[in-house]
């Protein structure tokens, strides 16, 4: 979540803000560099998987007199 605060310099003034935020340990190691690691690479074998589709089933053509794909 994002705050736009007025007065930027006391942040605990506003719902108990800290005034130092920081990010944990656990989510900076565990969460975030392995998941977008995993992301980065499903997302790879995703669009290698659409590709090899396409090479070995080609696209869908049409029966031009039924209009039927076949």
């Amino acid at each position: 979540m994002i705050y736009v605060l007025h007065d930027a310099k006391n942040p605990e003034k506003y719902g108990g803000l800290p005034a130092n935020p920081s990010i944990p340990f656990f989510v900076k190691m565990f969460g975030k560099v392995p998941l977008k690691w995993l992301g980065g690479v499903g997302m790879a074998v995703g669009v290698l998987g659409v590709f090899m589709h396409y090479i070995r089933f080609g696209p869908k053509e049409v029966d031009k007199a039924t209009g039927v794909k076949q």
